[in-house]
């Protein structure tokens, strides 16, 4: 059969031997090795990730305990902190007075001890805005969480008198 064929013709019939050949042996083999060379990079690729996910979780985790010592690392003793704050009102030069001091409040969380400071001041308007923003910038030992303006009126006297109502609170870290 062969015989009868021309060079020309045996060439073409070669090459189209071959592309068969070629064909098969891709399908047979070469597509499931380009396969798995596929899957294997998208597994390194993967692993990478992985790896740099385990630095940055490592990187926020020793962010967070710099930042956990930083809010509970106060040094100041919480039974200390009353009376620097009082300290700290009196010395403002404004006409305030200090109507009353509740107890020092403790909150134990599963990190954080809280102790609460619980302040109410009267005078005028500006006064009192004045004298809190003095305590949120300039007071450092203790942090304002909040803060409450009323006015009350005494009935006998027919007066309003204006009041601020402000809470800080003080974090010790659980050893």
């Amino acid at each position: 059969m062969f015989s009868n064929l021309t060079y020309k013709q045996r060439f073409f019939a070669v090459i189209i031997g071959f592309v068969f050949v070629f064909t098969a042996a891709y399908k047979r083999k070469m597509s499931h090795t380009l396969d798995s060379k596929r899957k294997l990079d998208l597994v390194e690729e993967k692993l990478a990730n992985t790896n740099q996910s385990n630095d940055e979780l490592f990187g926020l985790q020793n962010e967070v305990k710099r930042l956990d010592n930083i809010i509970g690392g106060n040094n100041l003793k919480p039974e200390l902190v009353q009376p620097n704050i009082l300290d700290f009102i009196t010395k403002q030069d404004m006409e305030t007075n200090v109507v009353s001091i509740e107890d020092v409040h403790l909150y134990l969380d599963s990190e954080f001890k809280i102790y609460s400071n619980q302040i109410i001041v009267e005078g005028t308007f500006n006064n009192l805005v004045r004298l809190l923003y003095d305590i949120e910038k300039q007071y450092k030992e203790s942090r304002i969480v909040s803060t409450r303006l009323y006015s009350k009126k005494n009935y006998q006297t027919n007066t309003t008198k204006l009041y601020l109502k402000i809470i800080l609170q003080n974090y010790e870290k659980n050893k």
